[in-house]
Protein backbone atom coordinates (compact mmCIF):
# COMPACT_ATOMS: atom_id res chain seq x y z
CA UNK A 1 0.00 0.00 0.00
CA UNK A 2 1.35 3.46 -0.90
CA UNK A 3 2.25 5.73 1.99
CA UNK A 4 0.17 8.47 0.38
CA UNK A 5 -3.14 7.07 -0.73
CA UNK A 6 -5.73 8.87 -2.90
CA UNK A 7 -9.40 8.10 -2.40
CA UNK A 8 -11.77 8.12 -5.37
CA UNK A 9 -14.80 10.25 -4.84
CA UNK A 10 -17.77 8.04 -4.18
CA UNK A 11 -20.40 8.12 -1.50
CA UNK A 12 -19.39 4.71 -0.21
CA UNK A 13 -15.66 5.41 0.05
CA UNK A 14 -16.03 8.89 1.48
CA UNK A 15 -18.55 7.60 4.00
CA UNK A 16 -16.17 4.85 5.06
CA UNK A 17 -13.32 7.31 5.39
CA UNK A 18 -15.17 9.89 7.41
CA UNK A 19 -17.48 7.86 9.62
CA UNK A 20 -15.55 4.68 10.35
CA UNK A 21 -12.31 6.18 11.62
CA UNK A 22 -10.91 3.26 13.58
CA UNK A 23 -8.79 5.29 15.99
CA UNK A 24 -11.37 7.78 17.18
CA UNK A 25 -11.31 8.46 20.93
CA UNK A 26 -14.93 7.41 20.94
CA UNK A 27 -17.53 6.67 18.31
CA UNK A 28 -19.31 9.66 16.79
CA UNK A 29 -21.80 11.03 19.28
CA UNK A 30 -20.00 9.68 22.34
CA UNK A 31 -18.41 13.00 23.18
CA UNK A 32 -20.02 16.41 23.57
CA UNK A 33 -19.39 19.09 21.01
CA UNK A 34 -18.43 22.31 22.76
CA UNK A 35 -21.73 24.01 21.84
CA UNK A 36 -23.70 20.97 22.99
CA UNK A 37 -21.79 20.87 26.28
CA UNK A 38 -22.46 24.52 27.06
CA UNK A 39 -26.10 24.16 26.05
CA UNK A 40 -26.58 21.25 28.44
CA UNK A 41 -24.46 22.72 31.24
CA UNK A 42 -24.81 26.54 31.16
CA UNK A 43 -23.05 26.89 34.52
CA UNK A 44 -19.92 25.54 32.84
CA UNK A 45 -20.02 28.37 30.32
CA UNK A 46 -20.16 30.92 33.13
CA UNK A 47 -17.21 29.27 34.89
CA UNK A 48 -15.30 29.22 31.62
CA UNK A 49 -15.85 32.96 31.12
CA UNK A 50 -14.63 33.66 34.64
CA UNK A 51 -11.59 31.43 34.22
CA UNK A 52 -10.80 33.11 30.89
CA UNK A 53 -10.48 36.43 32.68
CA UNK A 54 -7.87 34.90 34.98
CA UNK A 55 -5.95 33.51 32.01
CA UNK A 56 -5.91 36.93 30.32
CA UNK A 57 -4.20 38.55 33.30
CA UNK A 58 -0.53 39.34 32.76
CA UNK A 59 0.32 40.48 36.28
CA UNK A 60 0.35 37.60 38.75
CA UNK A 61 1.34 37.92 42.41
CA UNK A 62 3.75 35.21 43.53
CA UNK A 63 2.36 32.84 46.13
CA UNK A 64 3.70 33.25 49.67
CA UNK A 65 3.71 29.50 50.24
CA UNK A 66 6.20 27.76 47.99
CA UNK A 67 4.04 24.87 46.89
CA UNK A 68 5.78 21.73 45.73
CA UNK A 69 4.40 19.83 42.78
CA UNK A 70 5.44 17.07 40.37
CA UNK A 71 4.17 17.38 36.82
CA UNK A 72 4.64 15.04 33.87
CA UNK A 73 3.95 16.07 30.27
CA UNK A 74 3.68 13.85 27.19
CA UNK A 75 3.40 15.88 23.99
CA UNK A 76 3.33 15.05 20.25
CA UNK A 77 5.57 18.10 19.87
CA UNK A 78 8.23 16.72 17.52
CA UNK A 79 6.79 18.43 14.42
CA UNK A 80 7.09 21.66 12.42
CA UNK A 81 4.15 23.26 14.22
CA UNK A 82 5.34 25.24 17.25
CA UNK A 83 2.04 24.88 19.11
CA UNK A 84 3.27 22.29 21.60
CA UNK A 85 6.64 23.93 22.26
CA UNK A 86 4.96 27.29 22.85
CA UNK A 87 2.41 25.65 25.15
CA UNK A 88 5.24 24.17 27.20
CA UNK A 89 7.08 27.50 27.43
CA UNK A 90 4.04 29.51 28.44
CA UNK A 91 3.06 26.83 30.97
CA UNK A 92 6.49 26.86 32.63
CA UNK A 93 6.77 30.66 32.62
CA UNK A 94 3.33 31.11 34.15
CA UNK A 95 4.20 28.72 36.99
CA UNK A 96 7.43 30.64 37.51
CA UNK A 97 5.39 33.85 37.75
CA UNK A 98 3.49 32.24 40.63
CA UNK A 99 6.83 31.48 42.26
CA UNK A 100 6.45 27.74 41.65
CA UNK A 101 9.47 25.63 40.67
CA UNK A 102 7.86 22.32 39.72
CA UNK A 103 9.54 18.98 39.47
CA UNK A 104 8.83 18.79 35.74
CA UNK A 105 9.23 15.72 33.54
CA UNK A 106 8.46 16.05 29.82
CA UNK A 107 8.62 13.86 26.73
CA UNK A 108 8.16 15.13 23.17
CA UNK A 109 7.34 12.48 20.57
CA UNK A 110 6.36 12.54 16.91
CA UNK A 111 2.59 12.74 16.31
CA UNK A 112 3.00 9.79 13.94
CA UNK A 113 4.88 7.67 16.49
CA UNK A 114 3.54 4.11 16.74
CA UNK A 115 1.23 3.43 19.65
CA UNK A 116 3.90 1.26 21.27
CA UNK A 117 6.19 4.30 21.47
CA UNK A 118 3.37 6.51 22.72
CA UNK A 119 2.51 3.98 25.41
CA UNK A 120 6.17 3.72 26.41
CA UNK A 121 6.35 7.49 26.84
CA UNK A 122 3.14 7.40 28.86
CA UNK A 123 4.53 4.71 31.18
CA UNK A 124 7.76 6.67 31.70
CA UNK A 125 5.74 9.73 32.66
CA UNK A 126 3.63 7.74 35.14
CA UNK A 127 6.77 6.17 36.63
CA UNK A 128 7.76 9.61 37.94
CA UNK A 129 4.71 9.44 40.23
CA UNK A 130 3.46 12.91 39.27
CA UNK A 131 0.73 14.89 40.95
CA UNK A 132 -0.47 16.10 37.53
CA UNK A 133 -0.23 14.51 34.09
CA UNK A 134 -0.68 16.62 30.95
CA UNK A 135 -1.53 14.45 27.97
CA UNK A 136 -3.49 14.52 24.75
CA UNK A 137 -6.22 12.19 23.57
CA UNK A 138 -6.51 10.75 20.08
CA UNK A 139 -6.36 6.99 19.76
CA UNK A 140 -8.85 4.67 21.44
CA UNK A 141 -5.98 3.06 23.34
CA UNK A 142 -5.26 6.41 25.00
CA UNK A 143 -8.81 6.47 26.27
CA UNK A 144 -8.39 3.09 27.95
CA UNK A 145 -5.11 4.09 29.58
CA UNK A 146 -6.57 7.35 30.86
CA UNK A 147 -9.63 5.58 32.29
CA UNK A 148 -7.40 3.46 34.51
CA UNK A 149 -5.93 6.66 36.00
CA UNK A 150 -9.32 8.32 36.43
CA UNK A 151 -10.39 5.37 38.53
CA UNK A 152 -7.30 5.73 40.76
CA UNK A 153 -7.73 9.53 41.14
CA UNK A 154 -3.98 10.10 40.81
CA UNK A 155 -2.41 11.80 39.04
CA UNK A 156 -4.88 14.53 38.17
CA UNK A 157 -5.17 14.67 34.39
CA UNK A 158 -5.27 17.63 32.05
CA UNK A 159 -6.10 16.65 28.47
CA UNK A 160 -4.67 19.16 26.04
CA UNK A 161 -5.80 19.94 22.48
CA UNK A 162 -9.24 18.49 23.07
CA UNK A 163 -12.33 20.50 24.06
CA UNK A 164 -15.03 17.84 23.67
CA UNK A 165 -15.68 15.95 26.93
CA UNK A 166 -16.30 12.24 26.62
CA UNK A 167 -19.81 11.29 27.68
CA UNK A 168 -18.68 7.93 29.00
CA UNK A 169 -16.61 9.76 31.63
CA UNK A 170 -19.54 11.73 33.06
CA UNK A 171 -19.14 11.65 36.82
CA UNK A 172 -15.43 10.84 36.53
CA UNK A 173 -13.95 13.46 34.21
CA UNK A 174 -10.31 14.66 34.05
CA UNK A 175 -9.37 17.80 35.92
CA UNK A 176 -9.76 19.80 32.68
CA UNK A 177 -9.85 19.69 28.90
CA UNK A 178 -7.75 22.56 27.54
CA UNK A 179 -7.16 23.69 23.98
CA UNK A 180 -8.70 25.46 21.02
CA UNK A 181 -11.93 23.97 19.74
CA UNK A 182 -11.18 22.26 16.43
CA UNK A 183 -14.74 22.51 15.14
CA UNK A 184 -14.85 26.26 15.80
CA UNK A 185 -11.60 26.95 13.96
CA UNK A 186 -12.60 24.65 11.12
CA UNK A 187 -15.94 26.42 10.64
CA UNK A 188 -14.08 29.74 10.36
CA UNK A 189 -11.91 28.35 7.57
CA UNK A 190 -14.89 26.78 5.82
CA UNK A 191 -16.71 30.09 5.87
CA UNK A 192 -13.67 31.82 4.42
CA UNK A 193 -13.39 29.41 1.49
CA UNK A 194 -17.10 29.64 0.72
CA UNK A 195 -16.80 33.42 0.52
CA UNK A 196 -13.54 33.30 -1.49
CA UNK A 197 -14.99 30.89 -4.09
CA UNK A 198 -18.57 32.10 -4.15
CA UNK A 199 -19.49 28.62 -2.91
CA UNK A 200 -18.71 26.97 -6.25
CA UNK A 201 -15.83 24.94 -7.69
CA UNK A 202 -13.71 21.94 -6.78
CA UNK A 203 -11.48 21.32 -3.81
CA UNK A 204 -9.39 18.61 -2.15
CA UNK A 205 -8.64 17.68 1.46
CA UNK A 206 -5.43 16.45 3.11
CA UNK A 207 -6.14 14.62 6.36
CA UNK A 208 -3.93 13.46 9.22
CA UNK A 209 -4.11 9.81 10.23
CA UNK A 210 -7.54 8.49 11.29
CA UNK A 211 -8.39 9.87 14.70
CA UNK A 212 -9.67 12.87 16.57
CA UNK A 213 -8.13 15.52 14.30
CA UNK A 214 -9.45 13.84 11.17
CA UNK A 215 -12.89 13.80 12.72
CA UNK A 216 -12.98 17.31 14.16
CA UNK A 217 -11.06 19.16 11.45
CA UNK A 218 -11.68 16.98 8.40
CA UNK A 219 -15.23 15.66 8.68
CA UNK A 220 -16.40 18.95 10.19
CA UNK A 221 -14.99 20.93 7.26
CA UNK A 222 -16.49 18.69 4.57
CA UNK A 223 -19.87 18.57 6.31
CA UNK A 224 -19.93 22.36 6.64
CA UNK A 225 -19.25 22.86 2.92
CA UNK A 226 -21.86 20.24 1.99
CA UNK A 227 -24.47 22.10 4.03
CA UNK A 228 -23.60 25.66 3.06
CA UNK A 229 -22.18 25.59 -0.46
CA UNK A 230 -22.10 23.88 -3.84
CA UNK A 231 -18.37 23.20 -3.62
CA UNK A 232 -17.38 19.74 -4.86
CA UNK A 233 -14.73 17.65 -3.13
CA UNK A 234 -12.80 15.74 -5.81
CA UNK A 235 -10.13 13.99 -3.73
CA UNK A 236 -9.07 13.13 -0.18
CA UNK A 237 -5.60 12.04 0.90
CA UNK A 238 -4.52 10.73 4.28
CA UNK A 239 -0.98 12.03 4.69
CA UNK A 240 -0.62 11.90 8.45
CA UNK A 241 1.00 14.91 10.10
CA UNK A 242 3.84 14.55 7.62
CA UNK A 243 5.16 17.39 5.47
CA UNK A 244 6.78 15.18 2.83
CA UNK A 245 3.71 13.01 2.35
CA UNK A 246 1.63 16.15 1.99
CA UNK A 247 4.01 17.44 -0.67
CA UNK A 248 3.73 14.20 -2.66
CA UNK A 249 -0.04 14.18 -2.29
CA UNK A 250 -0.17 17.73 -3.64
CA UNK A 251 1.88 16.78 -6.71
CA UNK A 252 -0.62 13.99 -7.40
CA UNK A 253 -3.59 16.28 -6.81
CA UNK A 254 -2.36 18.97 -9.20
CA UNK A 255 -1.61 16.35 -11.86
CA UNK A 256 -5.13 14.90 -11.68
CA UNK A 257 -7.13 18.02 -10.79
CA UNK A 258 -5.34 21.20 -11.95
CA UNK A 259 -8.67 23.07 -11.85
CA UNK A 260 -9.26 22.81 -8.09
CA UNK A 261 -9.85 26.08 -6.28
CA UNK A 262 -8.16 25.16 -3.00
CA UNK A 263 -6.58 22.43 -0.91
CA UNK A 264 -7.77 22.21 2.67
CA UNK A 265 -4.89 21.23 4.98
CA UNK A 266 -5.72 19.99 8.48
CA UNK A 267 -2.40 20.82 10.21
CA UNK A 268 0.67 23.06 9.92
CA UNK A 269 2.96 20.30 8.66
CA UNK A 270 0.43 19.29 6.02
CA UNK A 271 -0.04 22.92 4.95
CA UNK A 272 3.69 23.55 4.53
CA UNK A 273 4.09 20.33 2.53
CA UNK A 274 1.19 21.44 0.34
CA UNK A 275 2.89 24.78 -0.30
CA UNK A 276 6.07 23.00 -1.36
CA UNK A 277 4.11 20.84 -3.78
CA UNK A 278 2.28 23.82 -5.26
CA UNK A 279 5.57 25.68 -5.64
CA UNK A 280 7.08 22.74 -7.53
CA UNK A 281 4.16 22.61 -9.93
CA UNK A 282 3.99 26.36 -10.48
CA UNK A 283 0.47 26.49 -8.99
CA UNK A 284 1.26 28.35 -5.78
CA UNK A 285 -0.63 31.49 -6.77
CA UNK A 286 -3.40 29.62 -8.59
CA UNK A 287 -4.60 27.18 -5.92
CA UNK A 288 -5.42 28.46 -2.43
CA UNK A 289 -4.14 26.67 0.66
CA UNK A 290 -4.83 27.25 4.36
CA UNK A 291 -2.90 26.79 7.53
CA UNK A 292 -4.30 25.57 10.84
CA UNK A 293 -3.13 27.20 14.08
CA UNK A 294 -1.24 30.31 13.06
CA UNK A 295 2.12 29.51 14.63
CA UNK A 296 5.40 31.10 13.51
CA UNK A 297 5.96 28.86 10.43
CA UNK A 298 2.48 29.62 9.13
CA UNK A 299 2.74 33.36 9.75
CA UNK A 300 6.03 33.39 7.83
CA UNK A 301 4.21 31.74 4.89
CA UNK A 302 1.40 34.31 5.18
CA UNK A 303 3.91 37.17 4.99
CA UNK A 304 5.54 35.64 1.91
CA UNK A 305 2.15 35.37 0.24
CA UNK A 306 2.49 31.59 -0.05
CA UNK A 307 -0.34 30.72 2.36
CA UNK A 308 -3.79 32.12 1.64
CA UNK A 309 -5.31 32.06 5.11
CA UNK A 310 -4.95 30.51 8.53
CA UNK A 311 -6.98 30.35 11.70
CA UNK A 312 -4.66 31.66 14.42
CA UNK A 313 -4.87 30.40 17.96
CA UNK A 314 -4.10 32.89 20.73
CA UNK A 315 -1.54 30.28 21.51
CA UNK A 316 -0.05 30.98 24.92
CA UNK A 317 -3.43 31.13 26.62
CA UNK A 318 -3.32 27.34 26.32
CA UNK A 319 -0.23 26.83 28.52
CA UNK A 320 -1.28 29.64 30.85
CA UNK A 321 -4.65 27.95 31.38
CA UNK A 322 -2.91 24.72 32.37
CA UNK A 323 -0.74 26.53 34.91
CA UNK A 324 -3.67 28.49 36.36
CA UNK A 325 -5.74 25.32 36.64
CA UNK A 326 -3.02 23.52 38.59
CA UNK A 327 -2.52 26.50 40.92
CA UNK A 328 -6.24 26.80 41.70
CA UNK A 329 -6.46 23.05 42.32
CA UNK A 330 -3.44 23.10 44.65
CA UNK A 331 -4.97 26.01 46.56
CA UNK A 332 -8.16 24.03 47.14
CA UNK A 333 -10.20 26.09 44.67
CA UNK A 334 -11.09 23.32 42.25
CA UNK A 335 -14.74 24.45 42.21
CA UNK A 336 -13.66 27.53 40.23
CA UNK A 337 -12.35 25.40 37.39
CA UNK A 338 -14.50 24.83 34.31
CA UNK A 339 -14.29 21.37 32.81
CA UNK A 340 -13.32 22.91 29.45
CA UNK A 341 -11.15 25.87 28.49
CA UNK A 342 -11.24 26.74 24.80
CA UNK A 343 -9.05 29.60 23.60
CA UNK A 344 -9.78 32.27 21.00
CA UNK A 345 -9.11 32.20 17.25
CA UNK A 346 -8.41 34.99 14.77
CA UNK A 347 -8.64 34.63 10.99
CA UNK A 348 -5.39 35.78 9.36
CA UNK A 349 -5.31 36.31 5.58
CA UNK A 350 -2.53 36.87 3.08
CA UNK A 351 -1.97 40.63 2.83
CA UNK A 352 -2.93 41.28 6.47
CA UNK A 353 -2.01 44.71 7.76
CA UNK A 354 1.46 44.33 9.38
CA UNK A 355 0.42 46.39 12.39
CA UNK A 356 -2.55 44.10 13.10
CA UNK A 357 -0.39 41.01 12.62
CA UNK A 358 2.20 42.31 15.08
CA UNK A 359 -0.53 43.03 17.60
CA UNK A 360 -1.90 39.50 17.25
CA UNK A 361 1.58 38.00 17.62
CA UNK A 362 2.24 40.00 20.76
CA UNK A 363 -1.02 38.76 22.23
CA UNK A 364 -0.70 35.17 21.09
CA UNK A 365 2.96 34.70 22.02
CA UNK A 366 3.03 36.92 25.10
CA UNK A 367 4.92 34.33 27.16
CA UNK A 368 6.70 32.20 24.56
CA UNK A 369 8.07 35.13 22.52
CA UNK A 370 7.55 36.18 18.90
CA UNK A 371 10.84 34.70 17.67
CA UNK A 372 10.41 31.10 18.81
CA UNK A 373 13.33 28.80 18.12
CA UNK A 374 13.07 25.05 17.82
Amino acid sequence: MDSVRPFKLSLIIISALLFNLTALPAAAGEYYSLNEFYSLFPAEKRKSNSFDRLVKRNSIVALKNKLKVKIAIVYPGDQVSDYWRRSYKSFAKRLDQYGIKPDLFSIFIKPTAPLSEQNSAFRKALATNPDYLVFTLDALRHQRIIESILIRNKPSIILQNITTPLKVWDGKQPLMYIGFDHATGTAMLAGYFIKATGGKGKYAVLLPDPGYLSQERGKTFISYLDRHSSLEMVSVFQTGINKEKARKATLELVRKHPDIKFIYACTTDIALGTIEGLRETGMLNKIMVNGWGGGSPELAAIRKGEMTVTVMRINDDNGIAMADAIILDMLGQKKKLPLVFSGRFELVEKGIDPVRLERLQNESFRYSGISEDR
